[in-house]
């Protein structure tokens, strides 16, 4: 535990997964319309190949850079497809290539995916490849001079507290963690102050998403505006705030993967009408005590 500090509240973004077709200024100003600060990019005009995209598009890292800071965004994390599990030398390569194009770009985060299948367990030859893969990477930092950082999220066979713990005891050096709040919670069936209490030193950036127990397409449920469905949503933003979390809270609006669900702006729209979130935002009693995730 740490003495509390003087607090802002909570900083709120989004991931481009609910607004994909977007271009970079298009993105940049419905934060700057939300008043929004973080950004987290997953694809860019309908792009997932955003090294390449960059290079296509004539986005240089300063004119990228430039364009951010006029608009005073943060990008906060950069959301590659990788994964731990079941990567061969041509995913490391392309690896490779988006954390250059992140770190140039001045991402703090590059996420990474665990892999696996969420229940089925993981065993001891994917721990290993997975802490392999983790110590692989930050060799490759160091020798490069990258500033980013590698985020694991809660996702596939990470969508727990004990697996991610597992694999972080196997690692040479720790990585930080991308709690996605609702597959820990949908997928894990742990409660948020449970998953909080086991993985907070270790998180740097949180999702936060709603969903019904009814199946999709895709799923054993359903995403949902948020505050529509039974996520535990208040819940899971009142820990951040109580422990004055310091990272950034991402509204994961996976349209581009769901085209049933409504705009991006409806969703937004709908977060910022929910008390908790009115709650986060404005300034945390100071006489609190927080754990505080660097």
């Amino acid at each position: 535990m740490t003495e509390p500090a003087n607090t802002r509240g909570l900083s709120w973004g989004i991931s481009t997964l609910g607004c994909a077709e977007l271009s970079l200024p298009e993105i940049c100003k419905l934060l700057r319309e939300f008043n929004l600060r973080e950004l987290e990019i997953r694809a860019l005009e309908g792009r997932l190949d955003l090294p390449q995209w960059a290079a296509d598009t004539g986005w240089s890292p300063l004119r990228a850079t430039a364009l951010l800071a006029q608009h005073k965004v943060k990008l906060c994390v950069a959301g590659s497809s990788f994964k731990l599990v079941g990567n061969d030398e041509k995913s490391r390569a392309e690896m490779l290539a988006f954390c250059q194009w992140a770190d140039s770009w001045g991402a703090r985060y590059v996420r990474a995916f665990g892999g696996g299948t969420w229940g089925q367990p993981l065993n001891e030859a994917d721990y290993d490849q997975a802490a392999r893969t983790v110590d692989w990477w930050q060799r490759e930092k160091k020798i490069r001079g990258w500033q980013t950082e590698l985020l694991l999220e809660t996702h596939d066979g990470f969508s727990a507290s004990s697996p991610c713990r597992e694999l972080l005891a196997r690692v040479k050096e720790p990585i930080g963690i991308i709690w996605d709040s609702h597959h820990t919670w949908r997928l894990g069936g742990e409660a948020p102050q449970e998953s909080w209490s086991q993985l907070s030193p270790w998180i740097r950036h949180v999702h936060v998403k709603d969903s019904i127990a009814k199946p999709s397409g895709r799923h054993p449920y359903t995403y949902v505006l948020p505050g529509d469905g039974t996520a535990p949503l208040g819940q899971i933003v009142g820990l951040l705030t109580e422990y004055q979390f310091k990272g950034a809270v991402s509204l994961e609006w996976e349209r581009l993967w769901h085209s049933y669900l409504p705009s991006l702006r409806e969703a937004v729209t709908r977060l910022e009408a929910q008390p908790w979130f009115v709650t986060s935002v404005k300034a945390v009693n100071e006489h609190q005590s927080p754990v505080v995730a660097h």
